[in-house]
C-alpha cells in the first residue's frame, strides 16, 4: 500500500463517486476504478460498495479512510513546519574550523543571527579534523577538499600566504633580501603536525632551521611573530588583523590553499544549515582580497 492509494480513496469518499473522484484527481473515471479494484485486491477486502448515487464505504473502507485522513493531517503539518522552518530559521548549528578563521567567522556569524535570531551557533575550532560524515558538526571551514560521497564541498575562496615580521624585529634583524637570507634569521613556525603543508616546507628548502617558537595554532604562530620573536608563513587574512606585521620578500610566492565549505548530505538537507552555508559563501566572496592579501 501506498499514499497515493489511499489518497485517491479519501478522495472517493469526498467526492462521493469514482466520477467525480476522477474530475477531482485530474484522470478518467476508469483509472480511479483500477486502483480501487487494485487496493481491495491486495487488501483482500471490500471497501466499496456501488449504490444508485454513486459508491458508499464499507465498515473495512471507512476505517482505512479513518487511518488515511491521520496520515494526510500529519503529511500537512509536517509541510506547514517545514515552511515555516524555511522562513523562520530556529534551532543549533555546529560550525567547525581552524582557529585562523575564527576571527573572521565570528563577525559573520553575528550578522547572520541578526537576521536569523532563533539560530543558535556552536562554533568549534578544535585542532582535530572534526568528522563531518559522522555529524560531530553540521558546517566546516576546511582548506583541504574532503574525500567521499557522503559530504558536500564548496569551494568559496583561495587563501594566499606570504612571510611576515613584525616592525621591531625587523629594525634590530640582519637585512632580509633574499629567500637565502633567512638561514640567518629567527623563524616562527607550526608544530610537527602542520609543517609539512606546501606553504611552510618552503622554509626548509630555503636552509631556514633556527625555529625559536614553534605552536599548533595559527593564531599563537602569528601572536609569536606580533611580540617580534622572528619570521613566519602566516595566511595573509590572517596577517591583516595585525597593523604591526609587515610582509618581508613580497617576491617569494607561498602555493595557495583553496577554501571549502564542507557538510554531510544529510546535514546540508536542513533549512539552517542550508542558509548559513549560503551566507558565510557569500561573505568570503566578499573578502576575495583580504584572503588574497590584495591591499
Amino acid at each position: 500500500m501506498n499514499w497515493d492509494d489511499l489518497r485517491y480513496l479519501l478522495t472517493v469518499e469526498r467526492s462521493g463517486s469514482l466520477s467525480a473522484a476522477a474530475r477531482a484527481l485530474g484522470v478518467v473515471t476508469s483509472t480511479v476504478g483500477r486502483r480501487m479494484t487494485a487496493l481491495e485486491r491486495r487488501l483482500g477486502t471490500r471497501l466499496l460498495a456501488r449504490v444508485p448515487e454513486g459508491v458508499r464505504l464499507t465498515p473495512e473502507g471507512r476505517a482505512l479512510v479513518r487511518t488515511a485522513a491521520a496520515i494526510e493531517s500529519q503529511l500537512h503539518s509536517a509541510e506547514r513546519g517545514l515552511k515555516r522552518e524555511e522562513g523562520h530559521l530556529e534551532g543549533p548549528v555546529r560550525v567547525t574550523t581552524g582557529d585562523g578563521f575564527v576571527a573572521f567567522l565570528n563577525p559573520w556569524l553575528a550578522r547572520f543571527r541578526e537576521q536569523h535570531p532563533g539560530v543558535r551557533v556552536e562554533l568549534s575550532s578544535d585542532a582535530r579534523l572534526v568528522d563531518l560524515a559522522r555529524q560531530e558538526a553540521d558546517l566546516g571551514v576546511r582548506t583541504v577538499r574532503p574525500k567521499g560521497d557522503s559530504l558536500v564541498a564548496r569551494k568559496v575562496g583561495q587563501l594566499a600566504w606570504r612571510l611576515y615580521a613584525s616592525a621591531r624585529y625587523l629594525e634590530r634583524a640582519a637585512p632580509l633580501r633574499s629567500a637565502g637570507d633567512l638561514a640567518g634569521h629567527a623563524l616562527v613556525g607550526f608544530d610537527a603536525a602542520l609543517s609539512r603543508m606546501p606553504q611552510l616546507r618552503a622554509l626548509e628548502e630555503w636552509g631556514a632551521g633556527r625555529f625559536v617558537f614553534r605552536g599548533n595554532a595559527a593564531m599563537a604562530v602569528a601572536g609569536a611573530v606580533v611580540a617580534h620573536q622572528g619570521v613566519a608563513a602566516l595566511p595573509c587574512a590572517l596577517a591583516s588583523l595585525y597593523p604591526e606585521l609587515r610582509p618581508v620578500l613580497p617576491e617569494v610566492e607561498l602555493p595557495l590553499e583553496d577554501v571549502w565549505l564542507v557538510a554531510s548530505r544529510e546535514a546540508r538537507k536542513v533549512p539552517r544549515v542550508r542558509a548559513l552555508m549560503g551566507f558565510l559563501a557569500e561573505r568570503f566572496e566578499e573578502s576575495r582580497s583580504v584572503m588574497l592579501g590584495v591591499r
